[in-house]
């Protein structure tokens, strides 16, 4: 992957950035991301969130890095990070969007199918994990729209979950099908937005998926870094 201008001034958005994978792009897009791009860190952990944006600051003076901590399991998350998002582009005026939706979680794997009687478990789960994953993407969207020599691209962070079933991760599997679904069909109608679904392998950090073979972050965030450079249309990796 070739660095800095051949990016263009980009506003970059990563969710769950605090640790894992999402720490490991922030990092690696930092680096490549050239000066007047911004780098917005969205995650609900609010300590090692600030204290990747202050390494990121020092290591990247001609970025704007901005931590926000925030719930995007809850309406008032998802709006502080929608009007971030429209202040980067108000400030930036960037060539293109990187929006990687990384945030998610593992949900009770204590349980298996006929467990999940009570509907508000159900619907906690999907509310982070599948509709705040919707309405922002649908937000950031409207706050970047389309325009000629403007670049976007949509990333879903993905999991071998979403087209294998494994015992006891019913919420999981069902989550991460229903994201990518979300995306294809967000290919499928808004053609000029690149859009990758991603799905890394087995985590060292945060979320561990229950697949065979290991890929470190590293070599994941190069290949997503890569495609969000020079992909095209829409992809699965």
């Amino acid at each position: 992957m070739e660095p800095g201008p051949a990016w263009g001034r980009t506003a970059c958005i990563v969710t769950g950035a605090s640790r894992g994978l999402g720490r490991s792009l922030a990092r690696l897009l930092a680096a490549h991301l050239p000066p007047g791009s911004a780098l917005l860190l969205v995650a609900r952990s609010a300590g090692p969130l600030g204290r990747l944006e202050g390494e990121l600051r020092a290591a990247c003076p001609g970025l704007l890095v901005r931590a926000l901590p925030a719930d995007l399991g809850s309406d008032q998350g998802l709006r502080r990070v929608a009007e971030a998002g429209r202040e980067l582009r108000e400030a930036r005026d960037p060539q293109r969007l990187l929006l990687i939706n990384n945030a998610g979680t593992l949900g009770d794997v204590s349980k298996t199918f006929c467990d999940f009687s009570e509907p508000g478990d159900v619907n906690s789960y999907l509310n982070l994990n599948v509709t705040s994953a919707l309405c922002l993407t649908a937000s950031i969207l409207k706050a970047f729209p389309a325009q000629p020599g403007f670049s976007r691209v949509v990333v879903n962070v993905s999991s071998l979950c979403a087209l294998k079933p494994f015992k006891s991760w019913t919420l999981y599997c069902a989550g991460k099908a229903a994201r990518d679904m979300m995306f294809r069909v967000l290919a499928a109608e808004e053609p000029d937005v690149r859009v990758l679904n991603y799905a890394p392998g087995e985590s060292q950090g945060g979320l561990c998926s229950p697949v065979v073979g290991f890929q470190n972050f590293t070599t994941g965030s190069v290949g997503v870094a890569w495609w969000a450079w020079q992909g095209e249309g829409y992809c699965e990796i």
